[in-house]
């Protein structure tokens, strides 16, 4: 019998398979007879558009699968709709954080101030910045147009893209939570509410964006618009927020394919510097590297050792575990969904938990 972990990376592997044929495909036909400054353009974004991990789209795919008996092929235009709208998110969130890499790869905003550097440096990072945000808000309506385009006549289609909006306007609440409490923070840190306000954030710009929304939306697009999703979205949030805080630890100890640093650097706050201040000796001396923009590997060493001393890693780590065991508890609860489906929600949760990157 295979485990929960085998049964998720099969439907992981099959379906992030499928689906990235048909982001291929999409790839090709934006950037099919464009010229000039945007086809330079879209073909940046193309590039930024394929070779991601397409949790999301498969988890919009693994919804429709628990909610309907029907080919989940149907399914994966909805994927590519929501991968566009996380590419866009992406470039947005890149130029808020002043990060040069994505995926491994140069962001669109980079890619263009390296262009331009040789007439004016400070038009040049005007300019780029100006085009990355034009190339975002493209994408987000070339997701709004698939979705129209693929499921207007759908009997589900009032729901889907209302509850698509929904997702759409609360990672932007939680993206504009974020930068605000870390510019607040920089200059005025008040310990009072950090952790509440640094869950916020990970409720709105996590678990909702890459959990809790895409699996509803593949639900939805099934047929399940009842009490039926409360627990899902119970269950998203637990895994949700963990996720965000294995984000944050592997922020600083391993490479996700951003440039190293970069959340010290942007003063990002975090369970796991909530944790570390908590100290006032560990606080006063995070303070002197946390939100430096010149930050080194020397400094970030140090940043590691304050987080594992203070035990901010220890605690910031316990928090995750325990959040990733609830929701799999909160899956066994569930009378609705069928065994196999459960397990592959369980090795979900398990795929999740032994992640480096």
């Amino acid at each position: 019998m295979k485990s929960d972990i085998e049964l998720f990376k099969e439907f992981y592997s099959e379906t992030k398979d499928n689906i990235s044929l048909v982001i291929d495909k999409y790839n090709k036909e934006l950037v099919k007879d464009k010229k000039g400054y945007l086809k330079d353009n879209l073909e940046l974004f193309a590039n930024l558009n394929s070779d991601g991990k397409l949790i999301r789209a498969t988890l919009i795919s693994l919804g429709y699968k628990i909610a309907s008996l029907k080919n989940i092929d149907y399914s994966f235009n909805l994927g590519l709709a929501y991968e566009l709208f996380q590419t866009s998110v992406l470039i947005h969130d890149d130029i808020i954080d002043n990060d040069n890499l994505r995926r491994g790869k140069e962001t669109i905003h980079y890619a263009n101030y390296k262009r331009d550097l040789k007439y004016d440096e400070e038009s040049a990072k005007k300019n780029s910045e100006s085009i990355g945000i034009c190339i975002g808000d493209y994408g987000f309506y070339e997701a709004n147009k698939i979705i129209i385009d693929n499921y207007c006549s759908d009997s589900n289609f009032k729901d889907v893209f209302s509850y698509y909006n929904d997702i759409v306007l609360k990672t932007i609440e939680g993206e504009l939570i974020d930068v605000k409490l870390s510019f607040d923070s920089r200059y005025k840190l008040d310990d009072t509410d950090i952790e509440k306000n640094i869950m916020e954030v990970y409720k709105l710009k996590t678990a909702f964006y890459t959990i809790i929304g895409p699996l509803s939306l593949g639900l939805i697009l099934g047929g399940i618009k009842d009490s039926r999703l409360d627990k899902i979205k119970e269950f998203g949030e637990k895994i949700g927020i963990a996720f965000q805080i294995q984000d944050d630890i592997l922020g600083i100890y391993s490479n996700l394919g951003k440039e190293v640093g970069s959340d010290i650097k942007e003063y990002k706050q975090t369970i796991l510097f909530a944790n570390a201040i908590k100290d006032t000796k560990y606080k006063k001396e995070l303070l002197k590297y946390y939100g430096k923009k010149d930050i080194n590997m020397q400094k970030i060493e140090e940043v590691r050792r304050i987080f594992k001393e203070s035990l901010a890693y220890e605690k910031t780590y316990d928090l995750m575990n325990s959040l990733y065991k609830e929701a799999k508890s909160i899956i066994n609860e569930v009378t609705w969904i069928n065994e196999e489906d459960k397990k592959i929600l369980k090795g979900f949760v398990d795929y999740l938990v032994i992640r480096n990157k």
